[in-house]
């Protein structure tokens, strides 16, 4: 539930916005009257008179905005707010979280922050923005802290902050080689196609590099999109089992697509890993109860990094570092082994 404006408290207490104003300001002969009814109202609509007294004085909100692509009941996304807010609210700060799931979703966000101008800094989780988007907030006073962009927003003149997909995905790819893996397939999720550029394509790109680094063949039909449903694992089986030559190893581009396929494998007779090996990525908890082999980063660490960025900036410092490289640990479990003789 969005907090109440200072226009809904005016019609509340039956007065004009100048005038609860004046009120909280406390600046202006006001009767005690009219007054309490203006208090009377905030407290009736939980509006915070003493917040948007100082962002009265200063033109401040003490608010950050989120906006996240995906789902924010998602793992990382839901890491990565509690990362953002355990430093907002140690600052006095609240969070503004917003799910752009669509293109219109986000032209309107992006259109209506001038006139909202409800935050003092926005952070983008995980997908690129154009240029224009930009230059609107930066426009409003708003700095721009990209999370999980690294490799994404290197042409932006804003923060960066998170993970390189592309190193920890060709790292993966050459502790299976030196496996002795020579055919190794990519799992991935079918992306929809509403104009946003994903972190997660950098994996992809990590894969594809890290391939041609160890001199490996990548032979069309390798790279696999599932449906991001229940039958993923499955299909994700069905597809491997086509191929020809049939890959040894697997990565996966999250451990959302890795875990269904162990589940599959193995339910099918496949031994993990004396027939295939697989590699998560994100070190899920549920991955590291299942012993699955996966790439591990801590988006709350760095959606910490992100939020004491968005204060610094919003206060007006000025920051050292444009790109902070948080590293990923490759973590070798049940799922990986040695690759199996022919």
């Amino acid at each position: 539930m969005s907090e109440p404006t200072i226009y809904e408290v005016a019609k509340e207490a039956g007065v004009s916005a100048a005038t609860v104003s004046r009120a909280i300001n406390g600046r202006d002969r006001i009767s005690e009257t009219t007054r309490q009814k203006v208090f009377d109202a905030c407290a009736k609509l939980g509006f915070s008179a003493s917040k948007t007294a100082s962002m009265l004085r200063t033109g401040k909100t003490n608010r950050i905005a989120l906006t996240v692509g995906n789902s924010l009941a998602g793992w990382f996304s839901s890491q990565l707010a509690e990362g953002v807010y355990s430093v907002l609210a140690s600052q006095g700060y609240d969070l503004l979280s917003y799910r752009l799931a669509n293109a219109d979703q986000r032209r309107d966000f992006f259109s209506s922050m001038p006139v909202k101008r409800n935050a003092d800094a926005v952070i983008i989780a995980s997908f690129d923005i154009s240029e224009t988007e930009r230059r609107t907030l930066e426009q409003l006073g708003m700095p721009v802290i990209g999370v999980n962009t690294i490799g994404l927003t290197e042409q932006r003149d804003m923060i960066s902050i998170g993970v390189d997909e592309i190193i920890a995905m060709r790292q993966t790819v050459h502790q299976l080689a030196g496996l002795g893996h020579r055919n190794i397939a990519f799992i991935c999720k079918q992306q929809a196609s509403n104009g946003f550029i994903w972190e997660a394509d950098q994996r992809i790109e990590g894969f594809r590099l890290g391939m041609a680094a160890e001199g490996l063949n990548l032979p069309d039909g390798y790279i696999i999109a599932v449906q991001d449903n229940e039958f993923a694992g499955a299909e994700a089986l069905s597809s491997l089992l086509a191929l020809s030559p049939r890959p040894t190893a697997v990565c996966c581009i999250s451990d959302e697509n890795a875990i269904p396929l162990v589940h599959a494998l193995r339910s099918y007779g496949f031994r993990v890993p004396e027939d295939i090996s697989v590699i998560g990525f994100d070190d899920w908890p549920m991955a590291q109860a299942l012993n699955i082999s996966t790439v591990r980063h801590d988006p709350r660490s760095y959606g910490a990094l992100a939020a004491d960025a968005a204060i610094r900036l919003s206060r007006g410092e000025i920051l050292t570092e444009s790109c902070i490289v948080v590293p990923t640990t490759l973590m070798l479990r049940g799922t990986t082994g040695p690759a199996p003789r022919d």
